[in-house]
């Protein structure tokens, strides 16, 4: 049964209780049945005029649509209630807008433009019950049902292993799916290590089982792999530092020239991780070419020269191995140095974007999980930061101004995907503090890992009824793992504090 919202003051002049079958309830909600295709589907439509009560109950109940009276003067009333639903500033809200349908006058064009602003669904002139009918028939068809997608940002370690966390929590969420089965998968930096990983079909408990050595298709990796200083990078610039001062240095200021030149590009050589990741690639049953993974795979990077983002996948670069794709996508400089791919030099991908969201929504994407492990800590005291040295200070300012770019880049990302459905996650409040710093946690990857499993299953359980109403719409059960029975019905029962009675 599909639940709708009707927002306004003239719910017993909808028309809907004079349609074939159509009842009304103890509740004063309107029941009928509606088909489509030769497809019988019930439909549920509560009323609710004050402003407090609805967005309440959009916050705590699954509703497949919003319908909003606009008629007359309750246009203002609707376009008022569409900014409380939908706040500036933020991603989205408690129902996608284009889930939100606008009832107008029959003459109604200036209420249709005032709502067109707000991006919603579609917009019906009332001319009666069946024609509203019709309207959210075509607005709730599961033609336009599309692919669910996995975002991962960087983070260094400590970010591989808050994805993992977060990865974990929500498939234990997940009642008759895996996070594998996904449609297809982004990552740049450690978000794409873990993002090959995936595309293979490599779940997170495995990739967990395999960071503490207990893993069967993946090798435990190593701190020698990961740390691996860059002795032969550092020689080869001595040498020629101490070529160039015996000429008396070389460069527009000498020697000073020479000095600057001299310092390497990164403290590891990436030689080791890379060729950990090309191994665990090349085993049976796994696949370091893009064509042949178990799901799609995006890799974001950027170009050191041109400062421009680039993206490995089957689509471009196909002949390019992924395990090459994914170290040039983590090269983090000044960890690690810059990765030659095709003749081109390439960076980390953090440094030109963040997740490609975009990515994901432009392929058919209408579900896609965010997880964003680069957030700044936010020091309660004046100092915080300064106190805890250099590297500190460096990663919390490289993080704020990624941080930063992203939450600006995602409003409007948002805005421009109306039909897609965007679930951030991201370390919050002590999460913070606990993952601030250096980006290379290797020896407490066991407490990052199990703070943001922790911490993710918190925030499913606050969020459930939004998230597990947009998987619902992709096919997919969530339930609660303490509770034991999936909870795929959106119906529950209302209670008066949640419509603030």
């Amino acid at each position: 049964m599909d639940t709708i919202l009707y927002f306004g003051a003239r719910f017993d002049d909808l028309g809907l209780q004079r349609l074939a079958d159509a009842r009304v309830a103890e509740d004063g909600s309107i029941h009928y049945a509606a088909t489509e295709r030769a497809v019988t589907t019930r439909r549920r439509v509560l009323g609710i005029a004050e402003p407090e009560r609805a967005l309440g109950y959009l916050r705590h109940q699954a509703v497949d649509a919003l319908l909003l009276d606009a008629r007359g003067e309750g246009l203002a009333a609707s376009t008022a209630f569409l900014d409380q639903v939908f706040p500036h500033g933020r991603m989205g809200g408690p129902i996608l807008r284009q889930r939100v349908l606008a009832i107008v006058e029959p003459d109604g064009v200036e209420g249709a433009f005032a709502l067109g602003h707000h991006g919603i669904g579609g917009v019906v002139a009332a001319e009666g019950g069946e024609s509203v009918e019709a309207a959210l028939s075509e607005l709730l068809s599961p033609r336009g049902r599309g692919k669910i997608a996995i975002c991962l940002a960087g983070g260094g370690i400590e970010g591989l292993l808050y994805e993992l966390g977060v990865l974990r929590a929500l498939e234990s969420f997940l009642a008759d799916r895996a996070i594998v089965d996904f449609d297809f998968f982004c990552g740049i930096s450690a978000g794409a290590i873990l993002g090959a990983l995936l595309a293979n079909g490599i779940g997170p408990d495995e990739v967990l089982r395999s960071l503490e050595g207990r893993g069967h298709r993946v090798d435990a990796i190593g701190k020698w792999d990961l740390f691996e200083p860059n002795v032969s990078e550092i020689g080869a610039r001595l040498l020629r530092l101490a070529s160039e001062l015996a000429r008396g240095g070389q460069g527009p200021r000498g020697a000073l020239s020479s000095l600057a030149r001299a310092v390497p590009t990164a403290a590891f050589s990436g030689r080791r991780l890379g060729a950990w990741l090309e191994r665990q690639l090349e085993r049976p049953g796994m696949a370091n070419r893009f064509g042949d993974l178990h799901r799609p795979l995006y890799v974001g990077a950027t170009d050191q020269d041109t400062s421009q983002a680039v993206l490995f996948s089957h689509e471009k670069h196909a002949h390019v191995p992924v395990h090459r794709a994914v170290q040039a996508s983590s090269a983090l400089v000044p960890f690690y140095p810059p990765v030659e791919v095709d003749g081109r030099w390439y960076v980390d991908g953090a440094f030109s974007r963040t997740t490609n969201m975009r990515v994901a929504a432009r392929r058919g994407a209408t579900l896609v999980i965010l997880i964003d492990p680069l957030v700044p800590a936010l020091g309660r005291e004046p100092g915080y930061v300064r106190e805890r040295g250099g590297i500190y200070g460096t990663t919390q300012g490289l993080k704020a101004l990624i941080n930063g770019r992203f939450d600006k880049a995602n409003r409007a990302i948002a805005a421009n995907f109306p039909n897609v459905a965007f679930h951030l996650f991201r370390p919050e409040a002590d999460e913070m503090r606990i993952l601030s710093g250096s980006p290379m946690k290797y020896f407490y990857r066991r407490e990052v890992e199990e703070i943001a499993f922790e911490a993710t299953t918190r925030k499913l359980r606050d969020q459930f009824v939004p998230i597990a109403r947009d998987f619902r719409l992709h096919g997919v059960t969530m339930r609660d793992p303490d509770e034991g029975e999936p909870s795929s019905s959106s119906h529950q029962r209302l209670d008066a504090s949640v419509l603030g009675a």
